[in-house]
């Protein structure tokens, strides 16, 4: 826990491209070393990730997340004891909370699925509604169309998923009589198949039928936090123009010990 504290708290991801300083409830400063030291004993806690569509348009992203984690403890009838902190180094400004696995029973705090996975986005999108106000259909739309390339988990992902689960594992986007999907949304849909079809996530199972491939979230999320790390070795190496770029690889698993200056550490 310590050293993903230390990980999310790096330089360079904060709006200002500082190290980003860590929250708790209220929006109070948190200490990342206590919060850890209270959870060694928990059974588990709860990671999450809350990255609104139009979070770059918020004015207080933090303040959002505070809002956020006290209607959650409001619909869990608990005090919670969390610490979050907020990223700017992607597209997608977004916050990382994290939470002891305890109420303020002292026993082991118990979210259902269904609040993890649809609960708490609806709490989500009512705030930023009511920060932003409902968005038009062109908003949608075009926020829909940044998804297609995105190598990260989507709103679109999320419906290719729900359609592979309702029908014996394959996303079928054939029109269809009575079909009430919107042809826009229709053709983004088969554009982001095709899209995962060519980094090998999906694989074409006939004309608009496609097959995703098992653990699509799992892999799609990586890939979010590939770029991230990417992101820092740019931000680490900036001025240093010392080797052609082309020089420069990622080591998933290296098989040889790996000989060269330590830049800067993106995981302490």
């Amino acid at each position: 826990m310590a050293r993903h504290i230390s990980y999310l708290q790096r330089d360079g991801v904060a709006r200002a491209g500082q190290e980003p300083d860590l929250f708790g409830p209220g929006g109070a400063p948190a200490d990342g070393q206590l919060f850890a030291e209270r959870c060694e004993d928990d059974r588990h806690h709860f990671r999450f990730i809350v990255s609104p569509e139009d979070g770059v348009q918020m004015d207080d992203l933090k303040g959002f997340a505070v809002d956020l984690m006290a209607q959650a403890e409001r619909d869990l009838g608990t005090r919670l004891d969390w610490v979050g902190v907020d990223h700017w180094n992607t597209d997608q400004p977004h916050v990382h909370v994290l939470v002891r696995g305890r109420g303020d029973d002292g026993k082991d705090l118990v979210i259902s699925k269904d609040y993890i996975s649809r609960g708490l986005r609806a709490r989500a999108e009512e705030l930023v509604t009511l920060e932003l106000g409902p968005r038009n259909e062109l908003e949608i739309h075009s926020s829909l169309e940044r998804e297609v390339q995105a190598e990260r988990w989507t709103g679109l992902d999320r419906t290719l998923q729900r359609s592979a689960d309702e029908n014996a594992g394959l996303v079928d986007l054939r029109p269809m009589e009575h079909d009430r999907l919107d042809p826009q949304v229709r053709s983004l849909l088969i554009g982001r198949a095709q899209h995962l079809e060519k980094m090998e996530l999906a694989k074409s199972e006939g004309p608009t039928l496609w097959s995703l491939k098992p653990g699509l979230e799992e892999q799609l999320r990586s890939l979010s936090i590939r770029g991230d790390i990417i992101k820092t070795m740019h931000l680490a190496m900036r001025g240093r123009n010392e080797r052609a770029l082309g020089d420069y690889a990622i080591h998933d698993q290296p098989t040889e010990p790996i000989i060269g200056r330590l830049a800067d550490r993106g995981l302490h």
